[in-house]
């Protein structure tokens, strides 16, 4: 069994949680269910269509990487799949694909890779492991910062939310680059509408 290891993801202000609160999350159009794996069709999952993880693979044992390209939503996405799926293509592909995406400041936070892997034993980003599915919020885009929330659904059936808050980098070498600076576990309202 693969050792669940950390994200990033520094702990932001109440103020932070009171804005996401509004969003609404929207699933994504779905994909022909035989192009999930095995364990997650059966679960009832739906793939996401928008830039997933491995379609910014180079090769099979390739991770995806930050690119001026890549809007904050696809950066969000790309991480969320990852670790979805977090030993493909290789253990804990996932956790670094997520490292890959964390901004400098983030990484001086979070890092080395190692540290960065222990975020996810932890109670708030175990769930974020192989999870089944994931909803996504509009983007809220300010300047150079983005706020997007994220819902899960673990393989327990248990639903986790959180909140993405990225930065579009100006230095080299990622400059032009949306990066996560921080990610905070948010309640799920599990009133109509699915908000967090």
């Amino acid at each position: 069994m693969p050792r669940h290891s950390s994200l990033l993801f520094r702990v932001y202000p109440a103020a932070a949680v009171a804005l996401v609160a509004g969003f609404l999350i929207s699933s994504a159009p779905n994909l022909p269910a035989d192009s999930l794996p095995d364990e997650k069709r059966a679960a009832g999952a739906s793939a996401v269509p928008l830039a997933t993880w491995s379609s910014f693979s180079v090769s099979d044992d390739s991770i995806p990487a930050p690119s001026p390209d890549l809007s904050p939503q696809q950066v969000v996405r790309l991480q969320v799949e990852a670790l979805g799926d977090n030993d493909e293509p290789y253990e804990e592909a996932g956790i670094e694909a997520a490292f890959q995406f964390a901004s400098p400041a983030n990484k001086r936070a979070t890092g080395p890779l190692q540290r960065f892997r222990t975020l996810f034993e932890t109670r708030a980003y175990a769930p974020m492991i192989d999870h089944l599915d994931a909803r996504y919020s509009e983007a809220e885009v300010r300047g150079e910062v983005a706020r997007i929330g994220v819902i899960l659904t673990t393989q327990q059936g248990e639903r986790a939310g959180y909140l993405f808050r990225l930065s579009k980098q100006s230095d080299p070498p990622h400059e032009g680059c949306w990066m996560t600076d921080g990610v905070q576990r948010v309640s799920v309202d599990q009133t109509n509408g699915q908000r967090i």
